[in-house]
């Protein structure tokens, strides 16, 4: 295996979730990641699920995939092992605690008058992941992943018309992970300009921007003047039909017919199996009509989907053209030929989990720079590397 295009740099992570992504990526890239955790281990050691019988710090799934290539040292908020070995970071990674504790104003155990952080020396990169962001008046404001989704907009467009909003119906902080992804660009191309100039600086990251920022329906101008008012659809799309997800035999499928030939594809398919002739009608090719319409193109369209499965669904609509796709499960996933072919899935061992299978890279290069080793047992490391600093 080739180095990676990071080996040699040093980043220290004090944070919890918001950058838990961002490093495992730094890490797989030759990166040398040491978490700091406080001496009862790391959020992420304490989320469930844990593994079937597993307990203790090192069970956890979450920490089994995010802590992947990383090393750990036991080094709690305020102690000098923690000022040492910050001081020996090229780059340096820390948020606000979800509960509003600021890890942010110990960074090097330094602070400007703001609380923003002061890299320890003049070529370190220091990544700050907060709430609302360092400066303005929000920059005390305590913050979650509810928060990040409702304050960025996003949470009033998710969920069905006739109801409140709702959060993501998942447990896996998404708002933190997409977070966690601008943290790691910006951190790199600001790691990349310290090498450069032999200056450092601070990379300052807000959950609710990031949010924003990815989200069309709350992100673009017209609608925030409330020129264009943006409602919850459900699980379908306000647009036109069929756009969104059909009950199937063993599921969903998702549709987006929005081109006249992928429409004529669909009605031949409709009137093929349900003898629901109507659908042929020319008059249908216009989108905005299959929209006034939505109650009886929704009734085809799952008179076609409901006795069938969504494997066949994919297979004979990508056959006829139609944009098809099934709402795969994990065990989908983990069975897909396509993924299985690609070579996505790889086996990690883990002392406590055994065998498992995780997502491999997420994107490939000619090179062979990915590095892969077991997410460490709390305080691994800790002799080894506080020795050095």
């Amino acid at each position: 295996m080739t180095a990676g295009p990071w080996s040699g740099v040093r980043v220290v992570e004090t944070s919890g979730l918001t950058s838990a992504y961002a490093t495992r990526m730094w890490a797989a890239l030759g990166a040398d990641v040491i978490v700091a955790e406080p001496t009862e281990g790391h959020v992420l050691r304490h989320l469930p699920p844990f593994a079937p019988g597993g307990h203790g710090t090192d069970a956890s799934l979450w920490w089994a995939f995010f802590g992947q290539g990383k090393r750990s040292v036991v080094a709690p908020p305020g102690s000098d092992e923690l000022a040492r070995l910050l001081a020996t970071a090229d780059v340096v990674i820390t948020d606000v605690d979800l509960d509003g504790d600021a890890d942010v104003d110990g960074v090097g155990g330094v602070a400007d008058g703001d609380g923003v952080p002061v890299p320890a020396h003049d070529g370190q990169v220091v990544v700050a992941i907060s709430p609302f962001g360092l400066t303005g008046p929000r920059r005390h404001w305590k913050g979650s992943e509810l928060v990040a989704w409702a304050s960025a907009g996003i949470g009033y467009t998710l969920g069905f018309p006739d109801r409140p909003p709702v959060c993501l119906a998942t447990p896996v902080q998404f708002a933190a992970h997409v977070t966690s992804l601008f943290a790691v660009n910006a951190a790199m191309l600001a790691r990349r300009g310290a090498r450069r100039t032999g200056r450092g600086q601070v990379v300052d990251i807000s959950m609710q921007e990031c949010c924003l920022a990815l989200a069309p329906e709350t992100g673009v101008a017209l609608y925030l003047d409330d020129r264009v008012h943006r409602s919850r659809p459900g699980n379908r799309r306000a647009v036109t039909r069929p756009w969104g997800l059909y009950p199937c035999a063993d599921g969903f499928v998702s549709f987006l017919i929005i081109q006249p030939a992928h429409w004529r594809a669909m009605a031949a398919w409709i009137a093929e199996e349900t003898g629901m002739e109507a659908v042929l009608d020319e008059v249908f090719l216009d989108m905005h009509v299959r929209w006034e319409v939505s109650d009886f193109i929704d009734d085809c369209t799952e008179q076609l989907t409901g006795p069938r499965t969504k494997l066949d669904l994919f297979i004979e609509g990508q056959r006829r053209g139609i944009p098809t796709t099934p709402v795969n499960t994990v065990a989908d996933l983990r069975k897909d030929p396509h993924l299985r072919s690609a070579g996505f899935w790889r086996d990690d061992e883990h002392p406590v989990l055994g065998t498992f299978s995780s997502p491999g890279a997420p994107f490939r290069v000619n090179h062979d720079w990915w590095h892969w080793a077991s997410a460490p047992s709390l305080g691994q490391h800790t002799d080894t590397v506080l020795a050095g600093v």
